[in-house]
């Protein structure tokens, strides 16, 4: 197989040891000559769920793992589990079952906080009634409650409060993103300074931009240096415009999401997100009765697909925002998102069709597929 090592593509393999990469062993006379690819496992840091439940929704840990064992059959390794805006006392209660989940499971790399510190005239999909003021002890206590693994958030820079609401989160190396907003340029500029270093699915969920109206959506365009998360089904975000997003900023700051809820990997019909009811048609999610977008029934390798087919990247560039740029962005780039020794052992095994033959979590298969 062809192993993406050192940003090349070379025949070879991986040698395992315990739970990390030992070594990276790039030979044309392998014994490991079947066709395909070993790729760093793909990373998603923003997902609610899959197969019927989602994360605000879990009831037990087995739940979780019900949603964890639908990201590995399709390649995934890493997560930031989304926890939505939500009623405060019920929002507590998931955030501390997420928590507790990732003692054992080793998909979730961390929580990534979806409000409920957003902006009322973007909050897309999440009630109003449930949103709150960028207030430190507020988010403390919800952190507390998750073992202190909320690692990723994505805000309203507009809101009262927020450079400091930031800099406290960036000195606790949590990662400020923003979204779900109706910012201007100028109060992006503001975030970014304090140390926010990413917008969260580009262009949804912001107020759009004219040339004598710059808001957040202009902002994720022009500024450099900022992570651009993108859900890629090529329905949220039109691909030419995912085009002009690359053109701008660059694939190394392009990361693919997919924002995916509890009707991934099902069928069309009605499901909730959080207390919302949403239906899935024809591979879109909408509230239900209106034409509002609610996330995806997106699975990330499809994501990786639709990538490649849009840019025609070769392979070792178009995994890149699936792997090293969203562990970058979600600063785990220590421990994943390439094929290093001393790494952590994260892979996926792709044939030549590019579907999932096998998935390796910390040093372990956890998916094989049957022949």
């Amino acid at each position: 197989m062809k192993v993406l090592y050192k940003n090349k593509l070379n025949d070879g393999n991986v040698i395992i040891k315990n739970d990390l990469i030992e070594k990276v062993v790039i030979d044309s006379l392998s014994e490991n000559n079947e066709e395909g690819y070993i790729l760093p496992g793909l990373i998603d840091l923003h997902t609610h769920g899959a197969m019927g439940f989602d994360f605000n929704t879990v009831n037990s840990l087995e739940d979780i793992k019900t949603i964890t064992d639908f990201y590995v059959r399709h390649g995934v390794t890493s997560v930031f589990a989304t926890v939505m805006t939500d009623d405060y006392s019920h929002l507590k209660k998931q955030l501390s079952l997420v928590g507790e989940a990732m003692k054992n499971n080793k998909v979730i790399k961390g929580i990534h906080l979806e409000g409920p510190f957003i902006s009322s005239k973007c909050r897309g999909a999440h009630e109003e009634k449930y949103l709150l003021p960028l207030d430190i002890s507020l988010f403390k206590e919800l952190n507390e409650c998750s073992g202190n693994n909320i690692r990723y958030i994505t805000i309203a820079p507009e809101l009262e409060n927020s450079e400091e609401f930031i800099s406290y989160l960036v000195k606790n190396n949590i990662v400020v993103s923003l979204g779900h907003s109706d910012a201007k340029h100028e109060d992006v500029i503001k975030a970014i300074k304090c140390g926010a270093s990413s917008f969260t699915h580009t262009f949804n969920a912001m107020t759009p931009f004219t040339h004598h109206n710059l808001t957040i959506a202009f902002s994720s365009l022009y500024i450099p240096s900022i992570y651009n998360e993108v859900i890629m089904d090529m329905k949220h975000v039109d691909p030419l415009v995912i085009k002009f997003l690359i053109n701008n900023k660059g694939n190394k700051y392009i990361v693919g999401i997919t924002d995916s809820l509890m009707c991934s990997g099902l069928t069309d019909g009605d499901y909730f997100l959080g207390e919302q009811a949403i239906t899935l048609k024809n591979n879109e999610c909408f509230l239900k009765g209106t034409l509002t977008r609610a996330g995806s029934c997106l699975n990330l390798l499809d994501g990786f697909k639709n990538y490649m087919k849009l840019t025609n990247y070769p392979i070792e560039i178009a995994i890149l925002p699936f792997s090293e740029n969203a562990a970058k962005s979600g600063k785990i780039f220590n421990k994943v998102g390439s094929i290093k020794e001393g790494k952590v052992a994260d892979l996926v095994y792709l044939d030549k069709d590019l579907n999932v033959i096998k998935t390796v979590v910390n040093g372990k298969v956890v998916y094989l597929r049957e022949n």
